[in-house]
């Protein structure tokens, strides 16, 4: 179905007028952590080497196959940090939305989705620095697993894809980071998909030979009796990420792998182990300080059949058996503090459960989306 200028406009609008009508927050993150890394900006705050960041945006989606359009903002938010001296923290409060291609785009404030979800203080945390290799952490963090970070800022692309759907986004716990040479190793005690119980072992192994080269292998292992929580129906998988970023001057590129098992546990209705597979292509191309590109291909499926009935056999939402490929892109213009993001992405179903597709009835394989995410950063 062809989109009209007509539904979008308007929601441009809206998003312009949220960007004005916000008040600006605060700000900035933390440096051993993966998420939220954003520039410094120094204050006169008491403390000394206090950053801070503030991010506002608001985007609009039309949707093809059922001609729908939403709006909202993405982000109203702000980071404070302090990255020096043996003693850290940092800490991002406000609001938040988690757009994914293929998924409904719910709103920013409604109850058990997006900021619901993990709270207006989504990250927290202390930090105990006694050497220039070795970084404690404990508190609320954002997790080391995926290309992708939990707020539309932090990504190339406004929607974040399938895969990141299935990973954690932040957990409760304590981390370990030491670094040595090329070599970094990160180990974390966690309530894996923020279940509330210190349970989960995350992990995230690096190695950087050069400036532009790094690969990385992530994981998360829960405990197999975990049950589902408002963040997740299947809280028991296990995540397994191997990561390559690859810098070509003014393109970077950076492709995962993660395969997602599901031990059984009948009590809770899984039974038997499930699997799932994503791989993607990440891509951003910067024409220079104003003008830049984002691209992501991604092919997900799961590893069961159509007619499995295990309550963890169907990953993607699209029902057990299904696959799906997606193509996102996403041009940027930044001038100044103020960024705006056009996008188009499109997601393509193979075998799926009637109902659980696209359209109105959940019948149609195919959606598309065209969208526009007008922010500032300070």
């Amino acid at each position: 179905m062809a989109m009209s200028l007509q539904k979008v406009c308007p929601t441009i609008a809206f998003a312009v007028l949220c960007l004005a009508a916000a008040p600006a927050l605060g700000q900035t993150p933390a440096a051993a952590l993966p998420s939220p890394t954003p520039s410094a900006s120094p204050t006169s705050a008491p403390i000394p080497n206090i950053t801070w960041q503030t991010n506002v945006s608001g985007y609009s989606f039309s949707t093809t196959d059922s001609n729908a359009t939403s709006a909202d903002f993405s982000n109203l938010m702000t980071t404070v940090t302090r990255n020096t001296s043996l003693f850290r923290f940092g800490a991002t409060i406000g609001g938040y939305a988690f757009p994914v291609v293929g998924q409904v785009l719910n709103p920013t404030f409604k109850t058990g989705s997006n900021t619901d979800l993990f709270g207006i203080v989504p990250v927290a945390y202390v930090q105990y620095v006694p050497t220039g290799s070795l970084t404690l952490s404990a508190g609320k963090l954002a997790t080391m697993i995926g290309q992708e970070s939990g707020f539309t800022w932090q990504n190339v692309n406004v929607q974040r894809g399938l895969g990141w759907n299935v990973e954690a986004t932040f957990s409760r716990g304590v981390r370990a980071t030491y670094v040595r040479g090329a070599f970094s190793g990160n180990l974390e005690y966690n309530d894996g998909f923020y279940s509330g119980r210190l349970n989960s072992l995350e992990g995230l192994f690096g190695w950087q030979p050069t400036a532009s080269t790094n690969v990385q292998f992530a994981f998360l292992v829960p405990p197999a009796k975990q049950g589902p929580n408002p963040t997740t129906n299947i809280a028991n998988k296990r995540l397994y990420d191997l990561m390559l970023t690859q810098t070509f001057g003014r393109l970077t590129l950076t492709p995962y792998l993660l395969w997602v098992d599901s031990p059984e546990n009948a009590a809770i209705g899984f039974n038997g182990d499930e699997r799932a597979f994503f791989g993607a292509a990440i891509a951003n191309y910067t024409f220079g300080p104003t003008w830049s590109v984002g691209a992501r291909y991604e092919s997900a499926s799961n590893r069961s059949v159509a007619t499995d009935t295990g309550a963890n056999a169907d990953f993607l939402g699209y029902g057990p058996g299904s696959s799906a490929s997606t193509l996102t892109l996403t041009p940027a213009y930044r001038a100044g503090h103020f960024v705006i993001r056009g996008e188009y992405s499109s997601v393509n179903l193979g075998q799926f459960t009637p109902g659980l597709g696209f359209g109105n009835a959940g019948l149609n394989s195919a959606q598309s989306r065209l969208g526009l995410e007008i922010g500032a950063q300070f």
